[in-house]
């Protein structure tokens, strides 16, 4: 078994890229993760719902769950103009973490040492082609290495 057994599709953005349509992506259930690629393919950074709406909630409802349960859904468009207004670069935790990158052939023990390693819970699977260009595979979730281990 090897990383390229284990990865499901991924979906790729660009920084720049509105964070609705990372978020769209997620929403979408096909991928774990949005990939951040720079232009010229390589992976940058991978974002998850959770960061994604971290990102998108106004600071006040973000800082204090008790605001956000007395507001009800007051702030909902605030959220929605959010995603719509800012780019995936603002949504990006700081500081950002770089992901977990690994070939095809990495093992499970590799891809849950690489996870642990950097804190990420998702893993990147990429190849090179001789002239160093990225071609992502997919990427492999926390979830999938410990089911590997089941």
């Amino acid at each position: 078994m090897h990383a390229r057994d284990l990865a499901r599709p991924c979906a790729t953005v660009h920084a720049d890229a509105p964070a609705a349509r990372a978020a769209e992506l997620l929403a979408d259930g096909e991928a774990d993760a949005v990939v951040v690629v720079s232009h010229g393919g390589h992976p940058l950074a991978c974002l998850d719902a959770r960061e994604i709406l971290a990102g998108s909630l106004p600071g006040l409802v973000r800082e204090d769950e008790l605001r956000a349960a007395v507001a009800g859904d007051r702030f909902d468009q605030d959220v929605r103009e959010n995603l719509t207004s800012l780019t995936v670069a603002d949504v990006l935790p700081r500081p950002r973490r770089a992901p977990a990158v690994v070939s095809p052939h990495a093992s499970p023990l590799q891809l849950a040492s690489v996870m642990t390693r950097t804190g990420s819970p998702v893993a990147v699977v990429v190849s090179y082609d001789a002239d160093d260009r990225p071609h992502l595979l997919g990427t492999v979730t926390a979830d999938a290495v410990l089911a590997h281990f089941r």
